[in-house]
């Protein structure tokens, strides 16, 4: 795909289009991770072996996971908004996966995880469902990125940092999948030393963690796809 620079002067005014979306990105996603940092502080949960989601469900910061969440799907929503106003090519593929991404996120927010009768099975269904869909959804938007980006002029020490994310994430969403499915199936000896080695509370968090290093590195693509400097 080859994408055509506009002049200079127009560089410049997309540049300016485009910061508002980019600050408001950057702090939403940031101001999410500070709030599920401190959540982990203060909840005296293990964060080895207990999931994020049961985070909710604490009298120290009730609410903060929850706030956390929204913040990062609503950074998400907008870091979308950045790339439009940066005039990257999407694809239609790409909108929905920012929005199976930014949807699932907000929807397990809302639905919190089945958890005795503070919350409903069906409420934890809703929860599970929205998780596997934004977990799904993350490292596919990387590689639709990728695949829109690739002759976009400027964006080649950006296009190799989103493909390092992008692998990172597949990876550590694999990583995850078998602690999960490990720790569905008690009893098993082989399958108990997989689990004590990768628990599903640690794996969690490094799909997380690698996630929102995947949309950082999103946000740097939208920047510098802006940047005067980068159009010629």
């Amino acid at each position: 795909m080859t994408f055509m620079s506009p002049p200079r002067s127009q560089a410049t005014a997309l540049s300016a289009r485009t910061q508002p979306w980019l600050v408001v990105s950057a702090a939403a996603i940031s101001w999410g991770v500070l709030a599920f940092v401190v959540l982990h502080l203060v909840s005296g949960r293990n964060p080895f072996q207990d999931a994020v989601s049961f985070y909710a469900f604490t009298d120290q910061a009730p609410g903060l996971l929850a706030v956390s969440i929204l913040l990062v799907a609503a950074g998400s929503a907008t870091t979308l908004g950045a790339l439009s106003a940066a005039r990257v090519p999407l694809s239609r593929t790409t909108r929905v996966l920012f929005g199976s991404w930014s949807g699932g996120l907000a929807l397990a927010a809302v639905f919190p995880v089945a958890y005795g009768d503070v919350s409903s099975v069906f409420s934890g269904e809703i929860h599970q469902y929205s998780c596997v869909a934004a977990f799904l959804s993350i490292p596919v938007l990387g590689f639709s990125l990728l695949r829109r980006t690739r002759g976009v002029h400027g964006l080649a020490r950006n296009h190799a940092t989103l493909t390092r994310w992008t692998r990172y994430s597949v990876a550590s969403l694999l990583l995850f999948g078998v602690s999960y499915l490990v720790a569905k199936v008690p009893g098993v000896p082989v399958l108990a030393e997989v689990g004590g080695i990768l628990p599903v509370g640690l794996t969690q968090r490094i799909t997380l963690t690698v996630d929102i290093g995947l949309l950082y590195s999103i946000l740097q693509l939208a920047r510098s796809a802006c940047a005067p400097a980068a159009r010629p």
